[in-house]
Formats: structure tokens, C-alpha cells, sequence
């Protein structure tokens, strides 16, 4: 399996910022070779933010590209070697594991790791069982093959599902106790037979379950660490996302209450400073809108104010010019009332009847008086 864990930078790489020039140069070709091997040949990587299920595909998929670049290494070197053996058609099974892999190689980079690794195994353990029943006859030499059983079971516990590797061992056996039963023997090994069928036999089927047994073991432990690991991370992101999310409630929280205290001082320029990142910014928005409509009623009530001051003194002006049988002197109040001191100015005033009826004291209705006066303002 492939060990991305980094490699440690030196304390002068760490003081210059950079390796030095060679292991620079040799590392960086190095990477860029196995990075150009997993583009060809694996699917492309994901973001650390992509959910677990499709991070688990993609290591995987590098897992397979991985695995399959040694085991191809190792058919391709042995196929000049098959010329050499007895049996004529290791050659042609070899060639066809090559083909096999490649095409294996094409579908996990489009993402059919899982069928890919079926393929695999299957083809393996196919051309292993061909090799074993077309090497006749069968000698105690040729006993060794049943150990090449092994690389099926090594490529089911890293390319399928774990468990997947005890039926592959059930059936390496199977096939180790047909050739032991079915196939021709030499003399000798016949006679040992007769003689030694079960401690021939048991040999290289309790490797097979013993491999298998190991392997389950790391394997399922690898993947029960990553799913902890994994976990791990969510829970320490999720804290420190519940971290953040507190400041900002605190710091929200902070700024409307500091709002309604210079509100409160007499300040109603004063506005919520929170922006759409904030979770309370929907609160402080409407709190903003508040405010703003509450500063116009206090400049209107402000307004009306001075406007009622300006009546009350135009009134006493006008009184007050009345009383010294003088004409009034109305000057401008810098208030609502202006315009009609304006459209008075040099205007005779005659106070008529009124339009409806007023009470005397004694709550009797009587006609309004009809008073006459000119005065000139």
C-alpha cells in the first residue's frame, strides 16, 4: 500500500526555504513521474472537503494503480523467463496478464476500481490454475506453484473488499486439492501420495488460510483506522467551525448591545456594524431599519416641535401688536409655518362668521358671532 506520509524538511531547507539543489532535483522528478504514473492510470484527486465516500474511492483507485505497477514490473520481467520453463503455455498466460492489466489499468481510471480489481484476481487465479493442470505430469518440483496462490490472495485483500479474501483461499484450495486428486502424477510423487496425502496436501491449503487470516487482519485494521482518523478530523472540524460560529455570536452580540448603548447616549447615527457572514445579521439588519425609521420620527417630532414654538410665538406677536392697536411685525421662524407668514404679509385679516355653531357656558348652542377687523400684517 502506498505511504503518502511526507517527508520532513531539514533545518536548512527550513532556514532557505528550499532543498538543496540535487535532492531537490531528484525528489521533484521523482514525484512528477509517480504523479504522471497515478494520472495515466488512477482517477484524479479530490478536495480535502469532499465527502469520505468519494476520498475513499480516490485512495482506492491510487491504491490499485499502485499495486498494479508492481505487479505488472513482475509479469513483464517474468515473461522472457517463461521461455525457459517447461511448460509452453506460461508464455502466452503471461502475455495475456499483461494485456490483462492494462486493460484493467484503463477501467480504474475511469473509475471502475472494483471491477477492475475483480479482474485482476480473476485472471490470476485463472492462468494459475491453467499453469498447474497443463504441467504434466505433475512433479514435486511443480508443488511450489500451489504457493503462488499467495499473489491472489495479497491482490483480493488490497484491490476487493477484505472479506473477499477467504473465498479466494477456499477456492486456491480447491484447485490445490483437484490437482493433488485428479492430475497426473509422476512416479514419485504418486508414491508419496499413497503414502503423505495429508501432510502434502495440508502444507500449501493452511498457508492459504494462514495468509488470508493475516491479511484480513491489517487490512481490516488499516480501514477501520482511517474510518477513526476520518472521524477524528469531522469532529475536530466541526469543533472548530462550533468555535468559530461562538465568536462570531459573541462578537455579534457585542455590537448590538454596544449599538443600543450609544443609541441610548443620544447618538441615532449609530448602525450595527454586522455583515451577511454574521449569523445575527438578519437581526441586525431589522435592528438598522428600526433605528433609521426611529432617527426620522425623532427629527419629525423635533420639527413639529419648532413648528409649535414658532405658532405660539407668532401668536403672542400678533396679541401683543393688537393689544398696542399696532400692526404686527411677523419674522421668519425657520419652521414649517413660514410659507404662511409669507403668504400673509401685507394681507387685510377679517374675522367672519364661523361655519358651525359653537356652546355657550351654559352648553346651549348659539350662532357664531360676526366680528369684523381689518388689520393689515
Amino acid at each position: 500500500m502506498s505511504n503518502n506520509t511526507p517527508v520532513p524538511e531539514s533545518p536548512l531547507s527550513k532556514q532557505n526555504g528550499l532543498f538543496p539543489a540535487g535532492v531537490d532535483h531528484n525528489g521533484s522528478k521523482q514525484r512528477s513521474l509517480s504523479q504522471l504514473w497515478y494520472d495515466l492510470t488512477s482517477t484524479p484527486e479530490v478536495s480535502p472537503q469532499a465527502s469520505f465516500f468519494h476520498r475513499e474511492a480516490a485512495r482506492k483507485s491510487r491504491l490499485f494503480s499502485t499495486v498494479l505497477f508492481f505487479y505488472t514490473v513482475v509479469i513483464i520481467v517474468f515473461l522472457p523467463c517463461c521461455l525457459l520453463l517447461p511448460n509452453h503455455y506460461d508464455f502466452w498466460i503471461d502475455a495475456m496478464l499483461i494485456a490483462i492489466s492494462f486493460v484493467a489499468l484503463v477501467l480504474n481510471r475511469k473509475g471502475k476500481t472494483l471491477v477492475a480489481g475483480t479482474i485482476i484476481v480473476v485472471a490470476f487465479q485463472i492462468a494459475l490454475t491453467i499453469i498447474i493442470f497443463t504441467t504434466t505430469p505433475f512433479d514435486e518440483t511443480s508443488i511450489q506453484i500451489y504457493d503462488l496462490f499467495i499473489m491472489t490472495e495479497l491482490l483480493a485483500v488490497s484491490l476487493l473488499p477484505s472479506s473477499s479474501v477467504f473465498l479466494v483461499a477456499i477456492a486456491n484450495s480447491c484447485v490445490i486439492l483437484g490437482s493433488l486428486v485428479y492430475e497426473p502424477h509422476t512416479l514419485v510423487l504418486a508414491n508419496d501420495l499413497q503414502t503423505q496425502f495429508i501432510p502434502v496436501m495440508i502444507r500449501p491449503i493452511a498457508l492459504q488460510f494462514i495468509v488470508a487470516g493475516v491479511a484480513y487482519v491489517w487490512v481490516y485494521s488499516m480501514a477501520d483506522a482511517i474510518v477513526r482518523a476520518d472521524r477524528a478530523e469531522t469532529v475536530a472540524a466541526l469543533e472548530h467551525e462550533l468555535l468559530e460560529q461562538k465568536r462570531d455570536l459573541e462578537w455579534g452580540i457585542q455590537q448590538i448591545l454596544q449599538t443600543h448603548v450609544t443609541i441610548a447616549n443620544g447618538d441615532l447615527n449609530a448602525r450595527a456594524p454586522l455583515s451577511q457572514d454574521n449569523a445575527l445579521w438578519q437581526i441586525a439588519r431589522a435592528l438598522n431599519t428600526l433605528l433609521t425609521r426611529y432617527q426620522r420620527a425623532a427629527v419629525a417630532e423635533k420639527e413639529l416641535q419648532r413648528a409649535e414654538q414658532a405658532v405660539r410665538f407668532t401668536v403672542s406677536v400678533v396679541q401683543q401688536a393688537e393689544q398696542q392697536q399696532q400692526l404686527p411685525c411677523l419674522t421668519f421662524t425657520h419652521t414649517a409655518i413660514d410659507p404662511l407668514i409669507v403668504a400673509l404679509q401685507g394681507k387685510t385679516l377679517l374675522y367672519t362668521q364661523a361655519p358651525f355653531p359653537t356652546q355657550n357656558k351654559s352648553g346651549n348652542p348659539e350662532a357664531g358671532s360676526t366680528l369684523a377687523m381689518h388689520k393689515h400684517i
